[in-house]
């Protein structure tokens, strides 16, 4: 046990958090050592063991370590390679992003929209609530608890807090997904997220792409493949707005039951639908809980929070209880806040204005691009819709360059996919646009297209 002689101008816990983190620095303590329990070690230095959980809530906010609900807390591996000190000049010129005049970028928010009064009274109250708040495996339960309550209002997916893991991103469900499915072996849509190929290829090779049709996901490649996890965006495909029919889904589903099948479904950015009645989740017709439902809160209140889920089946929930997965979370900060927005109705209230604020830009970008050879396509939910373009009225000729000349922020759906007919469809995103900004915004992109 260690030895710890306190000063009295430093906090307690910034004394226990230093010694730590200077202990894994200098790799004295190395990846995976335990740690003493917080009792034991409050007990032994003779602190409260409030000054010992907000010790440890610190050096696992910074990455130092980890937390296993059952066997205690960890050495993570991000801080156990040692440092090589350098007395090298070191530039600290912020790099240089490139700036667009004019933004079309299907990640972007309306930022100007988020109810700031009421996020920092959240952040506030969770500032206060920290103390007396546990990091758990799995995530805040009283978030986990009002996310099961969204998912039920607002997705039809009926399913218990226990079943919800709270993440601080998309990349961390693959991991996971690694970690407590036996020999995985994915497909994904193509055209479809690049950042799900990218986080697969870091860790496995063998990524089936496979291709659409007009009904969405094509079933039938996919059971010409030795797959056994397919990931999907059956409500508002990525990239091409698509909305898979219902009997795709069902076979879908059906491809599933057989043997240890699962399927990730990519609720990217449901919250928003335009025309017609909300699309349940494909989660919400899964009788044999073979669906694994992958949410995220960066549409609807933005990438600051870094707050995403995973809603698991019975069978992954218990796997995941009982597997060390050394993935950092959402910090518990961001959790509160969140978990505040959401109890108190902000976020319901945010998420109705925000679905009318994004109706009334869609359709000023329509009428703009309402015009002979181009044509609108998934454009009833989500922040993007596609404009096609016939190459005999309009000209796609070395199209990236002349984007790029006049400050055109803009993907293409073959950015995204194997098959080069895709050019012809771009990616219309219009959460960052300015209001008033959006017919500018339009005529400036047909100005390019008529060279």
């Amino acid at each position: 046990m260690i030895t710890l002689h306190f000063e009295d101008k430093t906090k307690l816990y910034e004394q226990i958090y230093t010694y730590f983190s200077e202990q894994i620095k200098l790799g004295n303590l190395k990846w995976k050592d335990k740690l003493p329990s917080r009792r034991s070690l409050s007990q032994h230095l003779g602190v409260s063991l409030n000054t010992v959980k907000m010790a440890y809530e610190q050096l696992a906010e910074e990455g130092y370590i980890v937390s296993d609900e059952r066997r205690g807390f960890f050495v993570d591996k991000l801080h156990t390679e040692g440092f090589n000190i350098s007395h090298e000049n070191i530039d600290f010129e912020k790099p240089k992003v490139k700036e667009y005049k004019y933004n079309f970028s299907h990640n972007s928010i309306d930022m100007n929209k988020l109810p700031v009064s009421v996020l920092k009274r959240c952040a506030n109250d969770a500032m206060q609530a920290l103390t007396n708040t546990e990091r758990q495996k799995g995530g805040l339960w009283s978030l986990r608890i009002e996310i099961a309550k969204y998912l039920r209002e607002r997705r039809g997916v009926i399913t218990s807090p226990e079943n919800i893991i709270v993440t601080g991103g998309y990349g961390e469900h693959i991991f996971i997904l690694m970690a407590i499915i036996d020999s995985p072996v994915f497909a994904m849509e193509d055209p479809g997220y690049k950042k799900t190929l990218d986080t697969i290829n870091e860790i496995t090779a063998k990524v089936y792409r496979i291709p659409l049709d007009k009904y969405g996901f094509s079933v039938a490649n996919l059971e010409n493949t030795n797959a056994n996890i397919a990931i999907v965006t059956p409500n508002h495909q990525f990239p091409t707005g698509t909305i898979m029919v219902l009997r795709r889904r069902q076979r879908l589903l059906e491809w599933a039951e057989k043997g240890e099948r699962y399927i990730v479904e990519d609720d990217y950015d449901s919250d928003f639908k335009y025309v017609g009645s909300p699309i349940p989740a494909l989660k919400s017709l899964d009788k044999n809980d073979k669906v694994i439902l992958s949410g995220s809160f960066s549409k609807s209140v933005g990438q600051f929070l870094g707050v995403s889920y995973l809603v698991l089946p019975d069978k992954l929930k218990e796997k995941y209880k009982k597997t060390y997965i050394p993935t950092s979370g959402a910090s518990i900060i961001q959790q509160n806040i969140l978990e505040r927005f959401m109890s108190t109705g902000g976020f319901e209230k945010h998420l109705n204005r925000m679905n009318a604020h994004y109706r009334k830009k869609r359709s000023v970008l329509i009428k703009a691009f309402k015009k002979d050879g181009l044509e609108i396509l998934g454009a009833d939910a989500g922040m993007h819709f596609i404009l096609r373009v016939d190459t005999k009225l309009w000209n796609l000729n070395n199209l990236a360059e002349r984007l790029e000349e006049n400050s055109i922020r803009l993907n293409t759906v073959s950015d995204y996919s194997l098959n080069e007919s895709y050019k012809k469809d771009l990616i219309i995103g219009f959460g960052g646009i300015e209001e008033g900004e959006l017919e500018k915004t339009a005529y400036k992109l047909l100005e390019v297209l008529k060279y």
